[in-house]
């Protein structure tokens, strides 16, 4: 690992690193991550590694347990039909928003990252996985900016547990994959005709799969 050079910025550039590594899965559930640890493969003093674990623990990254030390947080399946279920109501209004304002260049932005999504086809290795993961929150991205309601892009910002949307990619099957695809080119096509009705039943229906896919995941994790 290159040495992170810059003193005031040490711990937010480590924030940023460890928070990708939890959202793509290298960190895993349940992980401890040691001050020790983080400092010795970051090539860094512990001060900044405190700090960034500070902040990763405020977010919700992490979580700090007496006796065991930093772990990457999990998540219950309860708690995770709870925030799929946050996911349904807002983003569905967010998609129906952007159907009503979006604008032909993102339309383009968006099929551009459904081409390039599907450009490996329904490879559900965990190289692909995590590549088609970064694609689908540029994809989501693109959709919440259209919709031109920053109140409601601000909610959902506070609403999802992103680590947790982003294992959905690696739990699914082929069929499951083809089927998200699907979904993204339906979401595309309302947006083309511009029927709000249509890109939200279509956005609810695309989360309410995500949300059974990684619940079946979770369990069987658990079991």
């Amino acid at each position: 690992m290159k040495q992170i050079t810059g003193t005031a910025t040490v711990a937010h550039q480590l924030y940023a690193i460890v928070k990708e590594r939890i959202i793509n899965g290298t960190y895993g559930p349940g992980m401890r991550l040691t001050e020790q640890q983080m400092a010795a493969e970051f090539n860094t003093s512990r001060t900044p590694v405190r700090e960034a674990m500070r902040l990763l623990t405020a977010d919700g990254f992490v979580v700090f347990k007496p006796n065991s030390g930093t772990m990457v947080r999990t998540w219950s399946s309860a708690q995770i039909a709870e925030i799929f279920e946050l996911r349904v109501l807002i983003e569905g209004e967010i998609a129906g928003h952007a159907a009503r304002h979006i604008g032909e260049d993102e339309i383009d932005q968006l099929q551009a990252l459904q081409d390039e999504i599907e450009s490996c086809g329904p490879d559900t290795g965990e190289a692909n996985a995590a590549r088609i993961g970064r694609l689908n929150r540029e994809f989501h991205r693109v959709i919440a900016q259209a919709s031109r309601n920053e109140r409601l892009v601000a909610t959902l910002a506070n609403a999802i547990e992103l680590p947790i949307v982003q294992r959905t990619f690696r739990s699914y099957t082929v069929d499951q994959l083809r089927r998200s695809f699907a979904q993204h080119r339906e979401l595309i096509e309302a947006f083309q005709v511009h029927d709000a009705g249509w890109a939200q039943s279509t956005m609810s229906c695309h989360i309410h799969s995500a949300k059974h896919t990684l619940l079946r995941a979770n369990e069987h994790h658990d079991d």
